[in-house]
């Protein structure tokens, strides 16, 4: 049968100059039903056939699909279409469902997910090497992309800052949105402009839909009126408009989409001299939302892993060269709960190399430059630097965390023959113990009664999922002028250990672990069994497999084949597991020998850099085959 390739772009309007793709929804294609007119339907334009389906029209249509796949990043897909799908290049209808819209901030309460029809499709297929191909990139009107957005309570700003004389970009300012309320102005965001001076900012509805009386649940209609102040990154005011245009014409009760051009009647104002304190990424994960790196749930796009253990938290920091002295902190709250932001001091970060000391130091008669690592909470570390015709000099390489977990940013400046060394940042602001925030600890194995292979894990026994919320603070010394704060709005943490008792019968004992992971077979454990019994025609596997960020399992044989075909249990609930009678495997076509039967579990967890090393747990067992 013939291969067909669809493949496409998707994407939609904040407005005519802001689109965005539409990244990880899912495209579907329907068999068009009988006794729609195709023909009036595919010659139709997409902005008149878009529709927002109801979930019993969802369910109506759900006999006629042909086929589904996630978009990447940048809203691209492609389908390979033919003989499994049952499908002969004829018209189809595309639908987008949507579980989330791109830049989604997380609300109070989860919105409801959401399905449209695009179109009704009748292809132009041309032949390539690959098969038949035919392409459809599109961009959903802003009428009703931003209609999808508002149902979501995604809302968000778009616009541009320029010098308003000579139309120049302004890059690298700070646009934060207020809505002019009856109680109180509302913040919404904030966003820096690009080298095009354009920005972007996004919040949710949650925003400015807010009972003031305390008990009551009021929902207010209609959207924000918005003002706008600009500002330099280190707080400088460059433009403050009155909370009156809050209520002008074109600002009052916006939608979901709104753009705005704003202009500045001064020049750019002058570079900042050096860097300004900044978090950038957890390991590998950017934290800036427009990065995409972190699900609406705080784990990671890619692989959905929670994080565990020690995690780097990473940014910028000025060099020891900077003209004005500054501190910088984390805080953390979970989320979504009650409680408010703690200081993360101390005893929750790990000794963390911040950077190096680069210095001159004479040894063996030259003068040589070379450098040692600089410290966050390493106390007593030192260098010595050795010195022509005079003693050493002893210097500090470590910055201990203050009162309210406040750290130095160190000023060493003195990269010349006879001083103290300069600071170089490298990245890394500080190591966060994350087993300070939650460690959860259970023991399976005393009564009623120890866990076996095939059990459930009891539901008291099984682990939260948390989230917290990582803000980051700086600013200067000793005026504490804050300079700038950022946040990752929610994160996933994870830290188990887990005992229990493995095949006692069978080279078995007590294991612990971030995972359970335990095997055995009941033709061995029946009663009467020796342990060492030759199995025959059948094997049930009992297993189970837990953890509350469970991605893969396995039971899989080793040994000469032929040999069962290994088996991808079901995971609901972190949890996989064959049940009190076990897997029946049919092995009555396997040669007289001996064999292992495998189970492999990974959990889906990170330190900042992938998967951690042993996420993956195996567990195995032995047996003859007469």
């Amino acid at each position: 049968m013939t291969n067909y390739i669809f493949k496409g772009r998707l994407c939609g309007y904040i407005c005519p100059e802001c689109p965005e793709p539409l990244s990880n929804v899912k495209v579907r294609l329907y068999r068009h039903a009988k006794e729609k007119p195709i023909s009036a339907l595919a010659a139709a334009s997409p902005k008149d056939t878009f529709a927002v389906l109801s979930d019993a029209q969802v369910k109506a249509k759900q006999s006629l699909l042909i086929a589904e796949i996630d978009t990447d990043a940048q809203g691209g897909f492609e389908f390979d279409l033919g003989e499994k799908q049952g499908f002969d290049g004829g018209a189809f209808e595309i639908d987008v469902y949507c579980g989330t819209v791109p830049h989604q901030i997380p609300r109070k309460k989860p919105p409801k997910p959401l399905q449209f029809s695009i179109t009704t499709l009748h292809p132009q297929w041309r032949e390539t090497e690959q098969g038949l191909l035919a392409a459809f990139d599109y961009c959903i009107p802003e009428r009703n992309w931003c209609g999808v957005r508002g149902r979501f309570g995604a809302w968000t700003i778009c616009g541009q800052v320029t010098v308003c004389k000579t139309k120049d970009p302004v890059a690298g300012v700070k646009v934060i949105a207020f809505d002019r309320d009856w109680l109180q102005d509302d913040p919404l965001g904030s966003g820096l402009t690009d080298g095009a001076g354009k920005f972007r900012i996004d919040y949710s509805s949650d925003k400015f839909k807010k009972t003031p009386f305390a008990g009551i649940d009021i929902e207010w209609f209609g959207g924000p009126d918005l003002y706008f102040h600009i500002e330099t990154p280190g707080g400088t005011s460059l433009l403050a408009e009155p909370p009156s245009m809050g209520r002008t014409p074109g600002r009052e009760n916006v939608g979901p989409c709104f753009c705005v051009d704003l202009c500045l009647d001064r020049e750019q104002p002058p570079p900042h001299q050096g860097p300004l304190p900044l978090f950038t990424n957890v390991g590998s994960y950017e934290v800036d939302p427009m990065a995409g790196d972190f699900t609406a749930d705080g784990t990671t796009t890619a692989g959905n892993m929670a994080f565990t253990g020690e995690i780097p938290l990473i940014g910028i920091l000025p060099n020891g060269d900077a003209p004005d002295a500054e501190q910088y902190r984390f805080r953390i709250a979970e989320f979504p709960g009650p409680g408010a932001f703690q200081d993360v001091v101390s005893g929750m970060i790990k000794p963390s190399q911040i950077g190096k000391l680069e210095y001159f130091g004479y040894f063996a008669g030259v003068w040589k430059y070379t450098s040692v690592p600089y410290w966050v909470n390493n106390p007593g570390a030192t260098v010595t630097i050795p010195q022509s015709g005079g003693p050493p000099l002893t210097t500090s390489v470590n910055k201990d965390v203050g009162a309210n977990g406040w750290i130095d940013v160190p000023r060493d400046d003195e990269l010349y023959i006879g001083g103290h060394g300069l600071f170089t940042h490298q990245g890394l602001l500080a190591n966060l113990d994350t087993t300070q925030l939650t460690n959860q600890v259970f023991d399976l194995t005393a009564p009623p009664p120890p866990l076996k292979a095939g059990d459930s894990v009891p539901a008291a026994k099984k682990a939260e999922k948390p989230t917290y919320r990582i803000l980051f603070e700086a600013r200067k010394t000793p005026s504490m002028a804050a300079i700038g704060s950022n946040q990752l709005d929610k994160i996933a943490i994870s830290n188990t250990t887990y005992t229990y008792i493995r095949h006692t019968e069978w080279a078995g004992g007590t294991v612990s672990g971030h995972s359970v992971v335990s095997l055995d077979i009941a033709e061995l454990i029946a009663p009467g069994a020796t342990g060492c019994d030759r199995l025959n025609a059948d094997l049930h596997a009992l297993f189970t497999a837990y953890n509350p960020y469970l991605g893969a399992v396995e039971v899989y044989f080793e040994g000469n084949p032929p040999m069962p075909a290994a088996i991808n249990p079901a995971i609901a609930g972190g949890e996989a597991t064959s049940g009190p009678l076990g897997h029946d495997f049919d092995i009555s076509g396997m040669h007289p020998c001996a064999y292992i039967l495998w189970l492999s579990a990974t959990a889906e967890l990170t330190s900042g850099y992938g998967l951690i090393s042993g996420a993956t747990i195996w567990d195995h067992i032995a047996f003859c085959k007469s």
